[in-house]
Formats: C-alpha cells, structure tokens, sequence
C-alpha cells in the first residue's frame, strides 16, 4: 500500500533557562571582582575608570555578549525547525496531491457473463436479475461465459477482443468521434492483442504503431501519469481475458474499453492494494481514497468481486453487502479488477460515485473509488 512519507522530526530544541543566566551574573560580577583586586597593582588607586572596567563592566559585557549568543542559537534552532516543517509539510502535500490525481474517462464499453449493454450493467449495481447459470469446460470446471460468444471455441479471450473491437466501431460510429487516439494501452497477451487490432484496422479505426501494455495492478497509475504528462491525449484503454479453475471458484471472462481524455467526466482514482492481516490497514486504506477523490462521505455505492473482499473491506467503513458480484461475473483473472473499475465507471456517469474492492493476489485486495469530475477542482 502506498502510505504517506512519514519523515523524521527535528531534533528538539531546549528551551534557554533564563534563570541560571541571571543567578551566573552576580556570580561573574563577584569573581570578576575578586581577581581584579587581587591583580591591582598595590598602592594603586582602585577609584579610577579602569579598575571598574576590570571588576564591573568587562564581565557585564562578556555575559551580555555570551547571552546574545546563545539566544541566536536559540532563534536559529528555531527557525531551522520551522524550516524542516514547512519543507516537509510541502513534500507531504505534493505527495497527497500526485497521489490524488485522475484518469477522467469519457466513455466505458464493458463485456461480461452479464451481457454487454449499459443498462444491463447498471441494473447489475442496482436490481441485478437472476445470475446467470455456469456451462461446464472440457475439463469439468463451472465457468461463466458472455452470452453473445457463448458458443466460440478457441482462444476465448481473442474471440472476446474481437467482439469488443467490434462493439467500439459501433460506438464510434454512433458519436461520429473524428479525432485521432494518440496512445493505446492493451492488458492481456498478443493473442488478444492481434485479431483487436486487425478487427479495428478492417473497420477503418486508426490506432498508434506503438502499444503500451501495463500491469493488471499498477497499469491504473501508469494510464493516470500519462494523461497527467499529456492532457491533450486521447487514449484508448483495453483489454480481455478469462480466468484460470482454481479451487472451487468460478470461473468467468470479461472485456473492456475506456476512452480516456482530459474532457472525460468520470474520474477514476488510483487504487491501494492492502492485505487484511495487518490491524487497521483497511481504515487506512478507505482513508486515503476518500482523501483522494474528496469525498465527505462514503460512496454512493460500494462493489465488491466477491464475498472474502467485501468481508475484508467492512472494517474500513465502505460495505459491499448488498453488490456481491461474483455469482454475475465469476473470476476473470486479471481483468477482474478492470471489470469492477468499469463498472464503477459506468456507475459514475449515471451520476453516482462508486468505490470497488476485488482480490488481488492470494490474501491481498485492490480497493480503489471513482467519482463525477467536480468532487475536486481540475
């Protein structure tokens, strides 16, 4: 989890005891006193100006000079702490401010068990129908499968990209969009990559030679960076997979598209991965992306992959209990955390923000919130 810098306090700095200083001056003057007697010459008048800058006036001038001193001390101390501060205040608040900046996003083509049109997903974060039934693979294991290439065989998640390009050239299509991407982002392996491209390249959709691939955890941060380097981008967001048998869960398959510019009015936030074992790291966790997205309150609604995460986030104070998504989605591997970021997308542009937990990794979780461009100033 990315935690705030916590950096090391100035040394303190004592307070200057003023009463010793004045209990050493009479002391000084007494001492001073006697070794000046003691070092007159003898016979020599002591009622003359010298004597009484011996005995007087040169130790009342060195114990002025040794208190302006130490007071500089003391005001430097002080302002040096000051400093270290203000310096480290400012290093904590461009850290909250990098951590709290956002993808905005324009539109959301999502593909799942559930089906493939907005409606039927917003019905899914409100009144889901009844959860669709599992098929059997070769293998015997319970899997989810989009409807629409229910029957396909081979490389499920290629047939999935090519649905999913096929979806974009009708949305594009549909809003007549005539600018350019500058960048496109793909998550999955080429063999989604190859027949996503050839589909859009058939169809006339011109993307960038270069294809920026990222990590199903940390591929959010980088998308974020680059918009935030480069709002003038238009960036085209995808990916597909399906998830591997592992114990007794279920399987499922998912694809996704976002196009993402500085004009986009869903603002997705960076995420936390965090691992319930350690004490209050939930809390900390919900924290930090209220911090980050502004909010004042819990999200309109919270989803969550399934049971283990939404149990897991409860702690922190955001519940999932009523948008368990699992018997609608499956694990889709990889790409979960994606289905459940466009979910919540989608959720934000019909007007209500949206937080979202889904398993990470064994025993760990990714958490993050999206929100309505306004929630903070752009």
């Amino acid at each position: 989890m990315n935690s705030p810098p916590i950096w090391p306090d100035y040394a303190a700095i004592p307070a200057v005891r003023w009463r010793r200083w004045w209990i050493a001056l009479p002391v000084l003057l007494f001492f001073s006193a006697i070794v000046t007697i003691m070092l007159w010459p003898e016979g020599k008048p002591t009622r003359v100006p010298l004597f009484w800058f011996g005995a007087l006036v040169l130790p009342l001038l060195c114990w002025s000079l040794a208190v302006a001193l130490r007071w500089l001390v003391w005001l430097q101390g002080m302002d040096n702490s000051a400093t270290h501060y203000a310096e480290t205040s400012q290093a904590t608040e461009t850290w909250w401010r990098k951590r709290s900046q956002a993808l905005p996003v324009e539109a959301v083509l999502l593909v799942t068990p559930v089906g493939e049109d907005v409606a039927e997903h917003l019905a899914l974060l409100s009144r889901p129908s009844d959860a669709p039934q599992p098929v059997m693979d070769a293998s015997g294991n319970a899997a989810l499968r989009c409807p629409l290439v229910l029957n396909g065989i081979g490389n499920r998640p290629a047939m999935l990209a090519a649905y999913l390009a096929h979806r974009l050239v009708a949305h594009l299509r549909q809003t007549s969009e005539t600018r350019l991407f500058t960048h496109f982002c793909w998550l999955g392996d080429d063999a989604g990559l190859s027949p996503f491209r050839e589909t859009l390249r058939r169809e006339g959709v011109v993307l960038p030679d270069e294809t920026l691939s990222f990590e199903a955890r940390t591929g959010a941060d980088s998308l974020i960076n680059l918009i935030a380097e480069s709002p003038s981008s238009l960036l085209l967001c995808a990916g597909s997979d399906e998830g591997q048998p592992a114990n007794i869960n279920v399987t499922g398959e998912a694809a996704f598209a976002w196009i993402c510019s500085a004009q986009g009015t869903a603002l997705l936030h960076r995420s936390e991965s965090w691992q319930p074992a350690q004490a209050g790291i939930a809390g900390q966790a919900v924290m930090q992306l209220t911090r980050y997205a502004g909010l004042t309150d819990v999200p309109d609604r919270v989803i969550a992959a399934d049971t283990p995460a939404m149990t897991a986030l409860i702690d922190g104070g955001w519940s999932a209990l009523e948008h368990v998504l699992a018997a609608w989605l499956g694990n889709a591997g990889e790409v979960t955390p994606y289905t459940l970021r466009s979910l919540a997308l989608l959720s934000v542009l019909n007007g209500q923000s949206c937080g979202w937990i889904a398993s990470d990794m064994e025993s760990q979780y990714i958490t993050g919130v999206c929100v309505p461009r306004g929630n903070l100033p752009h």
